[in-house]
């Protein structure tokens, strides 16, 4: 009698294996996508609310979200910084979308297309 296995049955396991991996790394990217996508959310919750402040005290709305992150209207000193722009960058290293005459912030086309 032979002991150890056959190179079939070797096969079949690495097969079982690989299978369990991929559905593993599949599971693991959405859950990862979906942390971005709620870590963008809270960002830009705190972008608004630090625009709101800003209007309150000054009187009116920043001219660019940067200039937010400089005078401390940003407790959240996680964001990216592109200053050659003036822009401030999210989780996937695109620009914010801000308007300064109204106020109004946004998650930029880019940074959304690429968690889809």
């Amino acid at each position: 009698m032979k002991k150890g296995f056959s190179a079939w049955e070797e096969v079949i396991v690495l097969a079982v294996i690989a299978i369990m991996v991929g559905i593993v790394y599949q599971r693991y990217e959405m859950l990862r996508k979906k942390a971005i996508k709620t870590q963008l959310r809270i960002e830009l919750s705190n972008l608004k609310l630090a625009i709101e402040l800003y209007k309150i005290k000054n009187g009116k709305f920043p001219a660019n979200l940067l200039e937010l992150y400089k005078k401390g209207y940003l407790y959240y000193k996680d964001f990216r910084v592109d200053k050659s722009k003036h822009k401030l960058l999210d989780r996937l290293n695109h620009a914010y979308i801000y308007d300064s005459k109204t106020g109004s912030v946004y998650i930029n086309p880019e940074t959304i297309k690429a968690l889809k």
